[in-house]
């Protein structure tokens, strides 16, 4: 063994490995100090030097095995080959490894920087994202009017048809996050960037803004305001029109310009109450209400109330009003309130988006079809390139179980607003609703990534992993939605389906009679107790509770039962006579009509 190892050795020795190997780690550590000072001299991301170490450390063992094939001395002469030809060896081992490496991390990185460009050349050229603005009154609680004069700027902006605006919940996202502005506008998949400052001191207001090319850093347009606070809504207006003017060039061709009321003067007061209602609104979520959200949610109301009584002909505030109120649950709140803020806000201003939402979904409530699609018209037409818009389309879209039209609007609504919780939850339930499992759990993670603990959303993710057979991942969402304060109905429909899908439907059946004989409400609604029962093959007993639950309460065209039950209930004669109903031959109807319509648009 002794000699072995000897001759080995001897062999080492020979061929100058030990000598190669000393040599490469200097040249090799002297490389790497090089680099981490000229690297950054040049801008090079922070990548490039890691990865110029690791392949120096590669190339450690590759250098040896090289010296070994290549610098043969003759070991049985004692012979060692001469200084200048290991040399010449080493160093054109050294210069391989480096030529490679940087070679290599030059194509890399050339490749990264034509990249960047690429992603942001396929936004639109008359795109453009508002960040929040800065804080400079010097009281952090003045947080939401700075960031609400933010908000309104975006909703003022997406009025123009011929901008595509990020929405507000994605431009938002990257407050507070140290990032440029030409990572944000790549994000935001945006050419330009809004970004600037408010100071309010009493009655008088000072905001500055720029407009940033994200392809260059450099100003498309800037500009300072000195105004009173009365005149907030009409700097806002000025503000937007100047931006529209910077992106001039690239308009060629525009839509005519969208229908804004004449700004007026408002109340500072009344503003301010109008910005913290919503920024409380925005801390709303979906479906699922947490206490918190709910709080929130209540706390808005409150604030739109002021506003509406104290500035009536205020279209925003009015809508925003009419908008909470819908969105409460379990709201006390008669419809004839919903209804006269609303019919003040369109009056106002008829094609204001939210308000045309609002009047959609009200609509939708009442099972008035003429409604929904009068209304959703109007949004096609006048906002069908923004957030709000997309989002209303496709809920119009959701009530005539329009699923694939619906799709285009969702996908749109996650293209403008990236980083919209709500946007993912939609699309969520586009896909659950179409029994597309796997894309309803792919879109649900990305929601649940932006809200994590949302149960509505978890919802969906249980029934789907039980319906593709995956129990276990079922099961663990199953004990998420077993904390407190979740609606139980949501664990109740999680564990039916479990119980449906790893023990079979008579147990299933039994979970159901067990729910109702011990608390009812803990099922949920007639429908959704229909739905369950639905897809257990108890037919009877499932239309049982279709049938009395067939009303606007507890009743949703489309997804009642859906594409997820089974064949054999909707051949059934019980099925097939609810569905000659005149209700449902109207909304039938209405369904072709809306196709026909509606469909036609793309954002």
């Amino acid at each position: 063994m002794g000699n072995l190892i000897e001759t080995w050795l001897e062999r080492v020795r020979a061929r100058a490995l030990d000598r190669i190997a000393a040599a490469y780690a200097v040249a090799g550590w002297l490389l790497v100090q090089a680099a981490s000072i000229a690297l950054p001299a040049f801008n090079a991301p922070p990548w490039a030097l890691r990865w110029l170490i690791v392949a120096t450390i590669v190339g450690f063992p590759l250098a040896l095995i090289a010296g070994w094939v290549l610098n043969k001395g003759d070991a049985s002469e004692g012979a060692t080959p001469s200084l200048k030809r290991r040399e010449a060896i080493f160093l054109g081992l050294i210069a391989l490894v480096a030529v490679l490496s940087l070679g290599e991390l030059a194509l890399y990185w050339a490749g990264a920087t034509q990249r960047a460009p690429d992603q942001i050349s396929t936004a639109s050229p008359r795109s453009v994202a508002v960040l929040p603005f800065d804080n400079m009154s010097g009281d952090p609680k003045q947080k939401y009017f700075s960031e609400g004069i933010s908000s309104e700027l975006i909703g003022v902006l997406a009025r123009n048809p011929a901008l595509h605006v990020a929405a507000r919940t994605s431009s938002f996202f990257f407050e507070g996050k140290d990032q440029d502005i030409r990572a944000i506008a790549q994000k935001l998949n945006v050419r330009a960037v809004l970004e600037g400052s408010v100071q309010s001191d009493g009655n008088r207001l000072h905001i500055e803004a720029s407009l940033v090319n994200a392809a260059d850093g450099y100003q498309l347009w800037s500009q300072s305001y000195d105004r009173s606070l009365n005149d907030v809504l009409t700097v806002q207006t000025e503000i937007a029109q100047s931006i529209a003017q910077a992106l001039a060039p690239t308009l060629t061709g525009a839509q005519a310009k969208p229908h804004i009321p004449k700004p007026g003067q408002i109340d500072p007061d009344v503003y301010r109450d109008y910005l913290q209602g919503q920024f409380y609104f925005d801390q709303r979520l979906g479906e699922g209400q947490t206490p918190a959200s709910q709080d929130a949610l209540n706390r808005a109301v409150a604030l739109f109330r002021k506003v509406a009584a104290a500035a009536p002909d205020f279209a925003d505030g009015q809508a925003a009003l009419a908008h909470a109120l819908l969105t409460v649950e379990d709201t006390a709140e008669p419809d004839d309130q919903i209804q006269t803020a609303l019919q003040r806000a369109l009056a106002i201003d008829p094609e204001n988006p939210q308000a045309l939402s609002v009047a959609i979904n009200m609509a939708g409530g009442k099972w008035d079809w003429d409604g929904v699609i009068k209304n959703a018209l109007i949004l096609k037409r006048t906002a069908a390139h923004t957030a709000a818009g997309a989002e209303g389309l496709s809920d119009v879209f959701g009530y005539f179980a329009l699923w694939d039209e619906a799709a285009v609007y969702t996908r749109e609504w996650t293209r403008l607003d990236p980083f919209s919780y709500n946007a993912w939850a939609a699309v969520t339930n586009n896909y659950f609703a179409e029994a597309h499992y796997e894309d309803a759990l792919t879109a649900a993670k990305e929601a649940l990534v932006l809200h994590p603990d949302d149960p509505v959303t978890q919802q969906y993710q249980c029934v789907s992993f039980a319906s593709l057979n995956r129990i276990p991942q079922a099961n663990m969402v199953l004990e998420a939605l077993s904390k407190p304060g979740i609606p139980v109905p949501l664990h109740t429909h999680c564990k039916f389906f479990i119980t449906l899908h790893s023990t079979g439907a008579k147990a299933a059946i039994a979970f159901v009679d067990d729910v109702l004989a011990h608390n009812p409400a803990d099922a949920g609604g007639r429908g959704d107790v229909g739905f369950m029962l639905s897809h257990t093959g108890a037919t009877d007993q499932a239309m049982d509770w279709y049938e009395r639950g067939f009303s606007p309460r507890y009743w949703v065209f489309g997804f009642y039962p859906g594409k997820t039950a089974p064949q054999a209930f909707l051949d059934s004669p019980r099925w097939i006579a609810l569905t000659q109903r005149p209700e449902y031959r109207r909304w039938l109807a209405a369904r072709e009509r809306a196709a026909q319509e509606l469909s036609g648009a793309k954002p």
